[in-house]
């Protein structure tokens, strides 16, 4: 039987984005949650299906992870402002266990 993937939230964290890897043009996006193979992030930015990007995940202001990714989902958001985008790691996973840990030194997330 193959166990289903645990997305979690995390506090305090970002993704930062670069979509040519020989430019130093990048931009930082909130991460709402992140499992082991990818993340879901909130922009106002337009990214295409299947675009690869370079991925930095930043949790407390330390980069936790660093991989090749590519948006496999964008979902609107009820606001209409903005848009949430799936990325899947291609690479390399993250250390899901590191998450869980740093997110429950953390506390509980409090959204609004």
């Amino acid at each position: 039987m193959q166990q289903r993937e645990t997305r979690t939230p995390v506090a305090n964290s970002t993704v930062v984005l670069k979509r040519n890897a020989n430019t130093a043009e990048q931009c930082e996006y909130q991460i709402i949650n992140i499992s082991r193979g990818g993340l879901c992030f909130e922009s106002h930015d337009n990214y295409e299906l299947n675009e690869v990007v370079q991925v930095s995940v930043v949790i407390d202001k330390q980069t936790m992870h660093s991989a090749s990714g590519r948006v496999c989902y964008r979902t609107q958001t009820t606001d209409r402002n903005t848009t949430c985008y799936g990325l899947s790691f291609l690479d390399c996973f993250i250390d899901a266990d590191l998450i869980r840990r740093r997110n429950k030194e953390a506390g509980p997330v409090i959204t609004a």
